[in-house]
């Protein structure tokens, strides 16, 4: 995704207009003239539009006079209102004053009205007529030329739009436009939704202004509408070439006889006008072919091309394309356009780059308010459906799954069609799939290279859609199949993806012709190669199998819902499953998960190729066979919820292959086999709620480790666990270790609802661990010094944010929601009681003593709960604060300011340096929307434009809205950037404050000693900035809860240094509430500056962020796309993105991104930065990076290193994700809470 170039053509900016459209908008604007017009535009057709949010005055009447001049025809649409704008009758009168003087065409549609009605001027036009005679008493002159000119257009015929549905009109209209300039442009359907944005990106590249030659790829499944959007294209910008060909359907034609042959002529005829002299074969076309391109900038556009070899076929290798020629073909191959055939192509090195000269874009589905559109435009003509058709409609839609081709054809068919019909139709669709759609979508199935192919996506089709790709490849592979290469193909085809949680997934029309390919095959269901779900089950109750089945799945739990539960039920009752050495030798997964009658499983020796047994939830198991030792391939086993399971077979520790262990909710399990230690493979142990804690065998062996002093049964777990989950095992500290260096690989512990009252200190030494769960470990007091991630830190020189948030979550997620009484967590924070609190700083800001016994409510943010005490100290990230009752700013304050803001000069003696800031805020809560933001304090050096922000982890609470609380702050700022005489402001956020007080503290003012620790991470403050490997941080994280990441990272594709480019974009999506953020911030979907030169250096960066707001949950899928313009010197560049949220959510995004500049931006240009987007855009923020001219100098691959440095805006961009990540985990923890409950 890289940023396109847009320099408009002189030629183009100089040219006049096709067609200059004349109407009302009040009338027609949002309607028929919104659709003409953009018919119009896809066609190719020029047309000026007037726009009514453009300011009446001089400057516009020059420009809609020029354009009249200016244009070849005038289209005059009347409508009822049309006489009544004085504005519309004084353009009819210069559009009918110019054609009398030149050849301009006047074509007339009549929208609303008649002939008649316009002629005579009746109707609602004698009502209009009436006002203008009134207010034009003094100028009747004026009425009357308006008057004769609507007589004379009246009289020179035109187009009805009757009782013809509106689309079907517009077409009219286009053929006769068409006819009257001669244009060459190609058929598009006047219904085009949803490839605005594409068609945006395909223009931006075809109008870069270069010289180079390109060639691009418009990619999808069939009938995704890429032959659409390549004639819009084509139609849009064949005035940029000297000469242009659109070859359509080169797959189909080059099978026809002669056919290779025949569309080289047409090639050469489109290149050289119709001079075409004959070509005796192939081999002689591609030679004509070089001689005729090789002097024109062309445009050229292969459609429907299933194999490059059909391109060399057509116009040869090694082509001299004249520079500044673009080429353009529309594929079902994603890969059409390999590297060897590119560098064959255009004569390349092997060693070149040619990553600017490809360019692939893909056609998604359309979302479904477009689809709805689209639909609607077909089945009723109009945008919306008839108000009793509106669920059959909405039912269409969504089978269709955004596919054009499918809502054409539907809409067609079911149009004008009765309730009865649809409701027949959509009975047949879910049984039988249309056949148009099935032909066109079957064409990509057929185009496979081979019958490996073909049959693996048969198989997918039928069995594997929605399944973990890796399993699915696990089983395939041992079915004969290549998978992995088979799997690319589909892909390359668009047949199938692979969406970010690694599953398989296919549009489901494409899914329903594979299925239908089998259907076809007989219709005894015993006789067909593959059966799924209802089939396969009617297939074995009547047992009709035969040796042509190969592929066979039920779904169970589906069944049971159904009219087929007693039976499916009957098939479950046995008790033991029996294995044999002539059992099934080959088997590598086996699953008999919800087998709720299933006893015992017996012998397994025969399974020796076995690599998963899935045993989940088979509530009546109470023992697997010893023989399962024997299966030394045996990767993961998974008893989850076997609630009768009291122990496991000795010999599991011979599983030398096993990866995974899963026995969470065996809740009678107390013996867990000692030989655990041999499973030097087992990385995944999950013992959630089992009873290994409480078994008297266990506590038998724990008293013998403990009288060799060794640590309970930790020691004996395999060293290369990489996840160990012991939820709700009743775990107390009696049976918790004291030395966790045992686990050395542990990323990720779970210890949540467990009875501890405290971690063991050498927690520190699991230096992998990144999450930490201790979920509602109500006795939890206290926590060690917690391992950090190694992530980086650096210092912001512009801003610091300071909070124990991004402390805790150092190293992803220290979860400690619901651990009510936790009051430390070493190097993060403290609480304590003041009585016991020995520091000064915080007792000589007020009376403790007439404080002490007033208890107060606190909330904890990073635990979720909240407390009633007596007033508690807090030490968080460094900073002392302590909530109190109050009313008013005790009068010690130096400094006292009604409302949320205060200013101040320092001291201006050099020998009184601050050193400590004493704040008191007293304030009340207006709602409860506190407890989703943290509050926050923000110190401003307004000298020095520097900026400190404090995020407290705990608020006090009055008892009610009118009740105020003083919130006492002892903020250390010895190290600050804060100089005698320095304007310093301090402001709050969050809160209503009623008063705020300041004292500055210096070093000679202190009068007592602070020995009170700071707790700070090792006084580096992991908020004032951390630099993140982009594709190895954050995308690890991908989404969680009700957050998701997507990040565009250009430095990974490339280490060649472009300009400008855009070296990464994420996008943090959450269902949150976004919140303003940082400095130059505009509000809305534009932010300009001017720039300004730094001594000897030029702006090298410039990072944006842009916070977008969904109004609904109806749109989760658009596209946004930034402009930079550079207004001095006239130039642009875009940037676009495609967002994928979450579904029915109300989105929320923060899109970041930096570009990379050298030398494009100069001292005194004026530049804009706009955001366009489907959402509503909120705001957007920028900063600017200098950097040195001499690293201009360095445009090599060597630099690479040199930008990672800079890839992030640190400040910005982990703040803002550790933030929503928190949130988002929070909501899901609530969420259980709730659940647990119920």
């Amino acid at each position: 995704m890289a940023v396109s170039i847009v320099q408009e053509s002189s030629s183009i900016s100089r040219c006049g207009y096709d067609v200059f459209l004349s109407f009302r908008g009040v009338d027609t604007r949002k309607n028929f003239t919104d659709h003409l017009y953009m018919t119009l535009v896809n066609v190719g057709i020029h047309t000026f539009r007037d726009d009514d949010e453009i300011e009446r005055g001089e400057k516009i009447r020059d420009e809609i006079e020029r354009a009249i001049y200016e244009s070849k025809i005038s289209i005059i649409i009347f409508s009822k209102n049309y006489a009544s704008s004085t504005w519309c009758l004084n353009e009819l009168v210069k559009i009918m004053e110019h054609r009398k003087f030149s050849k301009h065409i006047v074509l007339p549609i009549f929208y609303d009205v008649n002939p008649s009605q316009v002629k005579e001027q009746t109707g609602s036009f004698a009502e209009a007529f009436a006002r203008h005679e009134e207010s034009f008493k003094s100028e009747m002159d004026v009425v009357q030329r308006w008057r004769a000119a609507l007589r004379e257009v009246a009289v020179l015929g035109g187009m009805f739009l009757e009782d013809r549905y509106e689309w079907q009109f517009i077409q009219d209209i286009i053929k006769q436009v068409q006819n009257k300039l001669h244009h060459p442009t190609l058929y598009v359907p006047p219904c085009v939704v949803g490839i605005d944005s594409l068609v945006t990106c395909i223009n931006s590249w075809l109008g870069d202004g270069s010289n180079k030659v390109g060639i691009a790829t418009i990619c999808g499944i069939g009938g995704i509408g890429k032959t659409t959007i390549a004639k819009v294209v084509y139609n849009l910008n064949i005035q940029r070439f000297e000469r242009y060909s659109f070859l359509a359907d080169v797959r189909e034609v080059t099978q026809e006889r002669n056919g290779l042959v025949r569309l080289q002529r047409q090639l050469i005829s489109d290149i050289l006008k119709g001079k075409v002299n004959k070509i005796h074969n192939s081999d002689d076309g591609i030679t004509k072919i070089k001689e005729a391109i090789c002097r024109r900038r062309v445009l050229l556009v292969l459609d429907d091309v299933d194999d490059s070899e059909k391109i060399t076929e057509l116009i040869g290798a090694q082509i001299p394309f004249h520079p500044g020629s673009k080429i353009i073909i529309t594929s079902r191959h994603q890969c059409l356009l390999s590297d060897p055939f590119i560098i064959q192509m255009f004569d390349l090195e092997a060693s070149s780059s040619y990553g600017d000269l490809c360019k692939v874009f893909e056609v998604k589905e359309l979302a479904f308010n477009e689809s709805f559109q689209l639909f609607n435009w077909y089945a009723f003509g109009q945008n919306d459906p008839i108000d009793n058709y509106m669920k059959y409609a909405r039912s269409v839609v969504k089978h269709c799954g955004g596919l054009p081709l499918a809502l054409q054809i539907l809409g067609s068919s079911l149009s004008g069609k009765s309730i009865n019909v649809w409701k027949s139709a959509l009975e047949k669709l879910k049984a039988i799939p249309d056949s148009k759609i099935q032909k066109i979508l079957r064409i990509s199935y057929d185009s496979l290279q081979d019958d490996h192919d073909k049959n693996l996506f048969l198989d997918i089709a039928c069995v594997f859609i929605g399944k973990d790709k890796d399993y699915t490849t696990t089983i395939l592979d041992g079915c004969d199949y290549y998978t992995a290469i088979g799997i690319e193909n589909l892909i390359n085809r668009s047949l199938l993806v692979v969406n970010e949680k690694n599953k398989l997934m296919m549009h489901q029309m494409i899914r329903d012709m594979g299925r239908n390919i089998i259907c076809q095959e007989s219709p005894d269901l015993g006789k067909r190669s593959r059966l799924w779900h209802k089939d396969a089950f009617d297939a074995l109750r009547a047992k009709i199998g035969t040796k042509t089945i190969k592929c066979l799945t039920i779904d169970l739990q589906r069944l049971l819902k159904d009219k087929y539960a007693k039976t499916a039920t009957n098939y479950s009752k046995n008790p033991f499953l029996v294995s044999n050495e002539h059992f099934l030798p080959n088997l590598k997964i086996l699953n008999l998960s919800h087998s709720h009658a299933l006893l015992k499983i017996l012998n397994l020796s025969g399974l020796y190729r076995l690599e998963r047994l899935m045993l989940k939830d088979c509530i009546k198991l109470i023992e697997v066979d010893q023989s399962i030792g024997d299966i030394k391939t045996l990767t993961v086993l998974n008893l989850k919820g076997c609630k009768s399971l009291k122990k496991l077979p000795r010999t599991i520790g011979s599983l030398k292959s096993l990866g995974e262990l899963i026995l969470s909710g065996c809740s009678t399990l107390g013996d867990v086999p000692r030989d655990l230690q041999n499973l030097k493979s087992l990385r995944v142990l999950n013992l959630d709620g089992t009873a290994i804690c409480e078994s008297n065998s266990w506590l038998s062996w724990l008293s013998l480790k403990r009288s060799k002093e060794l640590s309970f049964f930790w020691a004996s777990l395999p060293c290369s666990l990489v996840k160990l989950s012991l939820e709700s095992c009743r775990l107390s500290d009696d049976v918790m270790p004291t030395d966790l260096s045992y686990l050395p690989s542990l990323k990720s512990l779970n210890l949540s609802r467990n009875p501890i009252h405290s971690l063991p200190e050498s927690i520190i030494r699991l230096t992998k661990l990144d999450e930490l769960l201790l979920t509602c470990c109500k006795e939890l007091q206290w926590l060690p010094k917690l391992p950090t991630s190694g992530l980086r830190v650096i210092m912001s020189q512009s801003l610091h944010k300071i909070s124990s948030l991004p402390c805790l979550l150092n190293f992803k997620r220290c979860i400690v929601f619901g651990c009510d009484k936790l009051s430390e967590v070493e190097g993060v924070f403290k609480l304590e009681p003041i009585e016991n609190f020995e520091g000064e700083h915080i007792k000589s800001l007020f009376n403790v003593d007439s404080i002490g016994s007033n208890k107060l409510q606190i909330y904890n943010y990073l635990t979720d709960t909240k407390m009633v005490a007596t007033p508690q100290v807090f030490h968080d990230s460094g900073i002392t604060s302590c909530f109190a009752f109050g009313s008013e700013v005790p009068i010690l304050f130096e400094y006292r300011s009604e409302g949320s803001k205060i200013s101040f000069s320092l001291s201006k003696n050099s020998s009184e340096k601050v050193s400590w800031l004493n704040l008191c805020i007293v304030y009340s809560l207006v709602s409860d929307e506190i407890f989703e933001f943290l509050p926050s304090v923000h110190l401003v050096n307004e000298t020095k434009q520097l900026v400190w922000s404090y995020f407290s982890s705990f608020i006090g609470i009055s008892e009610t809205n009118s009740n105020t609380i003083l919130w006492l702050i002892h903020w250390p700022v010895k190290d600050y950037q804060l100089d005698n005489g320095d304007l310093v402001s301090l402001s709050t956020s969050g809160f209503n404050v009623r008063e705020f007080g300041v004292t500055c503290v210096s070093e000679t003012k202190v009068m007592y000693e602070d020995d009170t620790p700071q707790y700070s991470q090792e006084t580096e403050y992991i908020w004032r900035g951390i630099e993140l490997k982009v594709n190895e941080e954050l995308l690890k994280l991908g989404s969680s809860g009700n957050i998701k990441v997507q990040i565009y990272n250009e430095l990974e594709e490339s280490k060649m240094i472009a300009s400008p480019k855009v070296l990464y974009d994420c996008g943090i999506i959450s269902i949150f509430d976004t919140y303003d953020c940082g400095y130059n911030h505009a509000v809305g979907n534009k932010v300009s500056f001017v720039v300004a030169r730094s001594s000897g250096q030029h702006i090298s960066y410039l990072n944006l962020v842009v916070v977008l707001l969904a109004e609904d949950d109806k749109i989760f899928d658009f596209l946004s796309h930034i402009e930079i313009v550079n207004e001095t010197k006239d130039s642009k560049w875009i940037h676009h993105k495609r967002f994928i949220g979450i579904p029915k959510a109300r989105n929320n995004i923060y899109w970041f991104s930096l570009w990379r500049f050298m030398g494009e931006l100069e001292d005194g240009d004026q530049v804009s930065c706009t955001v366009f987007s489907d959402l509503c855009v909120k705001g957007c923020t920028f900063d600017l990076k200098h950097e040195p001219y001499d690293n201009l100098l360095h445009k090599h691959p060597s630099d690479y290193q040199h930008l990672r440095d800079k890839t992030i805006s640190s400040y910005w961009l982990f703040p803002f994700f550790l933030y929503h990540l928190f949130r988002s985990q929070r909501t899901l923890y609530r969420i259980q809470s709730l659940n647990k409950l119920e």
